[in-house]
């Protein structure tokens, strides 16, 4: 099971915005669905940023250099992000 850093502001990947950019730090869903993801290439600690989103119809997220993922709400729901930042270690 993956586990939240408990000092990030987290939320799921529905309330991002078109052009966000965000990091994935958690799969709030079954072994199926992790593994389904992980499969097609989204996986915890991934940057994604989103290109389309609306409140009817899937969400398009773009994530590495040229993959691009359609995922339904739902799915969305249980994707929760991150602020991103590019470098961590400024902080």
């Amino acid at each position: 099971m993956t586990h939240v850093v408990p000092s990030l502001q987290t939320y799921p990947l529905t309330m991002t915005q078109p052009g966000e950019t965000v990091r994935v730090v958690a799969i709030h869903g079954g072994y199926r669905l992790r593994k389904r993801l992980a499969d097609l290439g989204l996986t915890v600690g991934l940057p994604v940023r989103v290109i389309q989103g609306s409140s009817s119809g899937p969400m398009l997220i773009a994530f590495k250099e040229d993959a691009r993922l359609a995922v339904g709400h739902g799915v969305a729901h249980k994707i929760i992000v991150a602020p991103y930042d590019p470098d961590p270690g400024t902080n």
